[in-house]
């Protein structure tokens, strides 16, 4: 046996729970009768049906477990109180060995064993209706076993031959009946909320094809967006200050070249005095006009830029 000193109490526990967990994997019917300590299987055989009563002690899985069976049998690996103790899996049980695997093949042997025979003075456990009556009255404090525990010994055999017969009792079970009322009421509930979808179709149609249409028009204006946005930034890179400024001083300089090529018509003889004087102080003047506006704006630009601005 190993020594407790290798595991620490959580990996004890831990073990512990695994093994309960293959237990309930590997076998069917298995009852827990006292939470983490004592479990039965159930399980058919030839002379009816057969319990295993599995007793884990404090220190599973460091030491193997307590099997019985009961009603008790005759078989190569039961005692005669009932407790299996010759079978392999139990002889050579440690902490690695897998408790559901261990069941599983008991269960196996007893459930294919044709010699198998009950052991004198027991009763067998599925032909005992009197055992049925007891373990039912033991839990008659459950609800719905209340109605199983008023049953005389012939109705429960009628139950549990009869599919239609049970069928009959569990539909009318307390817990049934409102379980079957409840689905209805939800299902009551869904074709309700079915209906009033279906009933929303045409309007939800209706604001789609209204999307769309507002979908296009936003497209529309984003596209207009964009175009009066780029003339804005043109216009406003036209008619800034500065660009006025350069713009009046360009035009400041093409007067002055006017101006001199009127002056030099007029000296070659090419252009009369009145006509010349006419044209030539047109020109000189818008130039003047322009230079002036011209230093007048830088001068507020300057100004405005020691500020600033």
């Amino acid at each position: 046996m190993l020594s407790t000193n290798l595991y620490n109490s959580h990996d004890l526990t831990r073990k512990r729970e695994i093994q309960i967990d293959t237990l309930k994997v590997f076998n069917e019917n298995v009852t827990e009768k006292i939470f983490d300590k004592e479990y039965f299987v159930e399980f058919p055989t030839r002379i009816g049906s057969l319990r295993m009563i599995i007793d884990l002690g404090p220190k599973f899985p460091l030491e193997k477990p307590i099997i019985k069976v009961y009603p008790r049998i005759n078989h190569k690996w039961v005692d005669s109180a009932g407790e299996i103790v010759l079978a392999p899996g139990l002889i050579n049980f440690t902490i690695h060995s897998d408790l559901g695997r261990v069941v599983q093949v008991i269960r196996r042997e007893f459930e294919l064993d044709q010699s198998l025979t009950l052991a004198n003075g027991s009763d067998s456990y599925s032909g005992n209706a009197g055992s049925i009556n007891n373990t039912i009255a033991s839990l008659s404090n459950d609800i719905e076993l209340c109605s199983l525990a008023k049953l005389t010994s012939a109705e429960l055999l009628r139950l549990n031959n009869n599919v239609d017969c049970l069928d009959e009792f569990i539909s009318e079970l307390p817990s049934i009946e409102a379980s079957n009322k409840s689905i209805e009421n939800t299902i009551t509930k869904i074709m309700d909320l079915a209906n009033s979808n279906m009933s929303k179709e045409e309007s939800l149609t209706n604001l789609r094809a209204e999307i769309s249409k507002q979908l296009e028009k936003i497209e529309l204006y984003q596209a207009s967006y964009a175009t009066l946005s780029t003339q804005y930034v043109k216009l406003c890179e036209k008619y800034s200050p500065q660009s006025i400024s350069d713009n009046l001083k360009n035009a400041a300089l093409k007067c002055d070249e006017e101006s001199e090529r009127i002056a030099e018509q007029f000296l070659a003889g090419d252009m009369d005095c009145d006509k010349f004087l006419q044209v030539y102080v047109k020109s000189r003047t818008m130039s003047y006009t322009r230079k002036a506006k011209e230093e007048r704006l830088s001068y507020q630009l300057k100004q405005l830029k020691k500020a600033g601005f």
